[in-house]
Order: structure tokens, then C-alpha cells, then sequence
């Protein structure tokens, strides 16, 4: 009788139940976290260098958090916003409008996700300047939305196989001396984009249609 472990079990689950498409960086099952600090379901004790992607700034189950979750929760879980608005909402985009810089009236929306904020950045570009076209950057990551990977620079790990992909995004090199290139040969490679958008697109991309695309972290802010 072969005897496994619980993470081994748990991992056979996972295989099994959840698409290959979901990658599993490291083969270890949660069990509880603290701090900088997570526990398998062995017990067996690890520091967390990722916190969640970069969005755990405070650790996990930092005390205040866990109390403001509780509070809410004792109130409603979710109502959509769209539908039916909140005061902590509100009072959020209030806080963070009064601390955009440059002193002007900033508005704030709330979005669930990266690539969904990038998506809505680029929707109100579009609608706001009637310029369709986006440059992004090699060595870039947006998400893995069609207009993410569209925008992600990183095809090879992000978008093989996934195509076709969204039209008027246009990629330039970004200065990565790491990887040879240099802040100059950075500003060239942008002018040769426009110098070849000219060529293909006489009077057009010279013209403004192109917008270089900044990616948006949440909360997205921008002047009303």
C-alpha cells in the first residue's frame, strides 16, 4: 500500500479538477498564512516573497484588515456597485482624489483586476482623444485579456497559440540596459516606429494616432 501526503493528495486534486492553463509556480497548499509568513498543510513553515503578485503590502491577516473585513460583512458582501452605490466606495475615491497630484479634480473608478483597469485605459483614451492607436513596450506584461496579451511584450511566455490578437498596437523597445538596450537606442526605436508608420500609413500614425500606453494601477485615477 503506497502511502502519500496530504500535499501530494491535494496536488493530484489539483491536476485533475483545474485546467493545465492555471500554472502552479511552487507545489505547496496553503493552509494559513500570517505576516510574511505561510504554513502548508503539513505545517511546515515558509517566507511568502510574492504576497499574492505584489498585492499584500501590509501581510497576510494584518489586524486592522481582517477587522475591516469582518465589519463589512456584518453589513453586506457585494451589491455592485452600478447598481446599487455605498458610502466606504465613496469615501474611498474621496481619499485618493484628494491626494492626485498636480491640483486637479481627479475621479476614481474601482476595477477587480490589472488587465481590466489597462482595458478601461485604454477604452477612455480611445473615446476621450478618437485615436485608436496604443504603443506598449517589449518586455512588458498587461495581462492575459485578449487587449492584455495584445499589449504584453512578452509573447513567447503570454500569447503564443492565442491569436489573432487586437489591431492598432504598435510595440517600441524599452530602455533595459540589463539586456542591452540602451535609453537611446530606446528613443530611436520609437522614432523608427513612427518613421515605419509613415511608410504603411501616409498621413496617419504622424499625425497623433498613436498613444503610448501606460499601464494603470488600481485604483485608476485621472483628472475629471
Amino acid at each position: 500500500m503506497t502511502v502519500t501526503s496530504r500535499t501530494e493528495d491535494l496536488l493530484a486534486l489539483r491536476h485533475s479538477e483545474i485546467p493545465r492553463g492555471v500554472s502552479l509556480a511552487h507545489p505547496v497548499i496553503a493552509a494559513r498564512a500570517e505576516g510574511v509568513k505561510i504554513w502548508d498543510v503539513e505545517g511546515r513553515e515558509y517566507h511568502d516573497w510574492v504576497g499574492g503578485i505584489g498585492v499584500l503590502n501590509v501581510g497576510h491577516n494584518h489586524p486592522a484588515v481582517v477587522a475591516a473585513v469582518q465589519a463589512q460583512l456584518a453589513n453586506f458582501s457585494h451589491t455592485c456597485f452600478q447598481v446599487t452605490a455605498y458610502e466606504g466606495y465613496l469615501r474611498l475615491a474621496q481619499r485618493l482624489n484628494a491626494r492626485f497630484p498636480g491640483g486637479v479634480n481627479a475621479k476614481t473608478l474601482f476595477l477587480t483586476t490589472g488587465a481590466e483597469a489597462t482595458e478601461n485605459a485604454i477604452k477612455i483614451a480611445r473615446a476621450y482623444t478618437n485615436r485608436p492607436a496604443v504603443i506598449s513596450f517589449t518586455h512588458s506584461f498587461h495581462g492575459r485579456t485578449l487587449m492584455g496579451m495584445t499589449l504584453t511584450g512578452k509573447k513567447a511566455y503570454y500569447a503564443q497559440n492565442f491569436g489573432p490578437f487586437a489591431p492598432d498596437v504598435y510595440h517600441a523597445p524599452f530602455p533595459y540596459e540589463y539586456r542591452g538596450t540602451s535609453v537611446q537606442a530606446a528613443v530611436e526605436g520609437l522614432h523608427e516606429l513612427f518613421r515605419l508608420s509613415t511608410r504603411h500609413f501616409p498621413g496617419g500614425l504622424e499625425k497623433g494616432r498613436l498613444r503610448r500606453e501606460n499601464r494603470t494601477r488600481l485604483p485608476m485615477s485621472w483628472p475629471s
